[in-house]
C-alpha cells in the first residue's frame, strides 16, 4: 500500500490552514497598525509573521528531505489523500503497439505506444459510519506523465488517445466522481522510445496549492511514488 502523502494527511492540511489563517491575521493587523501610524508595533507583527513563515518552510523541507522514492508494482495501489485517503489507483495492464486505430484515424508512434490501463476505486473501508453511502466524491485534477531512467518526462499522447477512443470507445476521465465501493478503469496512451529504460507512470495532484502542504508529495524536494511499467 502506497500513499501520495508522508505522515498524517489531516495534520498536513490543518497545519497549512492554520498557518494561512495566522498569516492572514498578521497581514491585516500590520496594515491596520501602519494606518494608525503605529509603525514599531507593525514591524514587530511583520517580523513575527516572517519568522512563522520561515518555521513553516523549514518543517516543510524537513518532511520532504526525509521522504523516499517508492515504486508500486503491477496491481499495487497508491492512495490519494485529499484529507481522507479514499481513492486508490493501480496499474492493471500495459499493452504495446506500433500503431493505433484504423483507416483515416490510424496513427503511428515515433517510438512505440504504451497503453496503460489504470484502475481507480473508492475504498469503502476508508469511510466513517457517519458518511452517507450515496455521497459521491469528485477528485482534484490529476497530472499524468511517464518518467524514464534518465529522468526524461513523457506526457500522454493526444493523437494516440484519440485513435484509441475511436477504435475502442471513450475512456473514463480521472476526474470522474465515485461512490464508496465503486471503481472504474481508464486508458492512458504514451509514445515512448522502443527501448526506453525503467519507465514509470507518475500520477499526482495538479493543484498548485498542494506544493505548500507539509508531507505532500508535491511539496518542494519531496520524492514521489510512481508505478512501474516494465
Amino acid at each position: 500500500m502506497f500513499f501520495n502523502f508522508q505522515g498524517n494527511a489531516v495534520f498536513g492540511v490543518l497545519a497549512f490552514l492554520g498557518f494561512g489563517f495566522l498569516e492572514l491575521v498578521a497581514g491585516v493587523t500590520a496594515l491596520v497598525l501602519f494606518a494608525r501610524r503605529k509603525r514599531r508595533a507593525a514591524r514587530r507583527v511583520v517580523i513575527v509573521s516572517g519568522a512563522s513563515a520561515g518555521l513553516y518552510a523549514a518543517v516543510l523541507l524537513v518532511f520532504s528531505l526525509a521522504s523516499r522514492e517508492q515504486v508500486a508494482g503491477r496491481g499495487d495501489e497508491k492512495y490519494f489523500c485529499e484529507v481522507d485517503c479514499h481513492l486508490a489507483y493501480s496499474v492493471v495492464e500495459v499493452r504495446e503497439s506500433k500503431s493505433l486505430g484504423s483507416g483515416p484515424s490510424r496513427v503511428t508512434a515515433r517510438g512505440l505506444y504504451r497503453i496503460v490501463t489504470m484502475r481507480v476505486r473508492f475504498d469503502p473501508e476508508t469511510t466513517s459510519v457517519h458518511r452517507p453511502q450515496d455521497m459521491s466524491l469528485t477528485p482534484n485534477p490529476r497530472c499524468v506523465r511517464v518518467l524514464d531512467g534518465s529522468g526524461r518526462i513523457y506526457p500522454p499522447d493526444p493523437a494516440g488517445e484519440r485513435a484509441l477512443e475511436i477504435a475502442e470507445g471513450p475512456s473514463n476521465p480521472l476526474t470522474r466522481s465515485l461512490l464508496p465501493g465503486e471503481s472504474y478503469t481508464t486508458r492512458l496512451v504514451f509514445d515512448l522510445p522502443e527501448k526506453v529504460e525503467y519507465p514509470r507512470l507518475l500520477v499526482t495532484e495538479s493543484d498548485w496549492i498542494t506544493r505548500l502542504v507539509i508531507g505532500h508529495e508535491n511539496s518542494p524536494l519531496h520524492r514521489k511514488t510512481s508505478f512501474r511499467l516494465s
